[in-house]
């Protein structure tokens, strides 16, 4: 079978996996890569904790590419054409299955380091470092590398429930802790490189020619929490190129289903009233949320 041929029977089979896009879940589907050092039980472990980190975020359709058994499936297709190279192969069938990005990382640092405390015992503090790389799908080239850290939370008090901690009595203790504590640094990863994107759906009130409050088509199920900022776009085409202009921004007020929340204009009400009265049927102000800050995520 020729590549082209090859090439045609991948996507007349993965014609079905188009059915549930992430039109209708309003959420990219990324798929995440073995990382590099993370053979062993605790790289593994490691690896799993930044899996279940993404998936709490709420921000994405979280894929894990070594268990994957659609993908798997259709990469033992590949060995009826050896010309297809495997990571052309690759992107080629998560394309099809309407993937949006790939995560690799490598585990760069694991070390727990004894300490003393004040009364003369010991204690483990431990800290684990993934330099993580988003690949975008359409074009297989990193767009962003980022470096998911457990820095900064060693807190001193074991007895505190439901606390994050990088220490323990033991080497294996402090690690696996550390571990536990960079699932939620995974999840502020998501939430920092992952915007949400969504519409208005209608002005819930206006004073003197401003919008108050609006409605907007994402809430529970996107993981949309009380405070979160959203920036407002206008949709343009200017000279035959797809444009969109910030025209304000807003604030949740409340979350109040899964797929709507109320929000606060906090500014350029007055423009976004006119936008939303001036706009045709069928047509919609966009939304993204805005990227938080996060002192253990670090760029490279």
């Amino acid at each position: 079978m020729n590549r082209i041929a090859l090439l045609l029977l991948l996507l007349i089979g993965a014609f079905s996996m188009r059915a549930q896009t992430t039109e209708t879940t309003g959420k990219e589907i990324v798929f995440v890569n073995e990382f590099k050092g993370s053979g062993n039980l605790e790289g593994s472990t490691i690896r799993n904790n930044i899996i279940e980190g993404l998936i709490d975020a709420k921000r994405l359709i979280v894929k894990d590419l070594k268990s994957d058994a659609q993908f798997q499936a259709e990469m033992t297709k590949r060995a009826a054409d050896a010309s297809v190279s495997e990571e052309e192969y690759g992107f080629t069938v998560l394309r099809n299955m309407n993937a949006r990005w790939v995560i690799a990382g490598t585990i760069t640092h694991v070390e727990a380091v004894r300490k003393k405390y004040s009364d003369g015992s010991y204690y483990y503090d431990a800290a684990i470092n993934v330099s993580a790389n988003i690949i975008d799908v359409a074009s297989g080239t990193i767009t962003e590398t980022k470096t998911i850290t457990t820095e900064g939370n060693a807190l001193i008090d074991l007895t505190g429930i439901g606390k994050e901690t990088t220490i323990g009595n033991t080497e294996e203790e402090a690690i696996a802790n550390a571990s536990k504590v960079l699932k939620n640094k995974a999840k502020s990863f998501a939430e920092g490189c992952f915007p949400l994107k969504g519409t208005i759906l209608e002005v819930a009130s206006e004073k003197k020619g401003k919008a108050e409050e609006v409605y907007i088509s994402l809430g529970e199920t996107s993981g949309v929490k009380k405070g979160d900022i959203f920036d407002v776009f206008e949709q343009r085409v200017i000279a035959g190129r797809n444009s969109r202009k910030k025209i304000g921004e807003l604030k949740v007020k409340a979350v109040e289903g899964d797929d709507i929340s109320l929000c606060n204009v906090t500014k350029e009400g007055k423009v976004i009233l006119e936008k939303i009265q001036a706009l045709e049927e069928n047509q919609s102000l966009s939304i993204e949320s805005r990227s938080k800050s996060n002192g253990s995520i670090i760029s490279l």
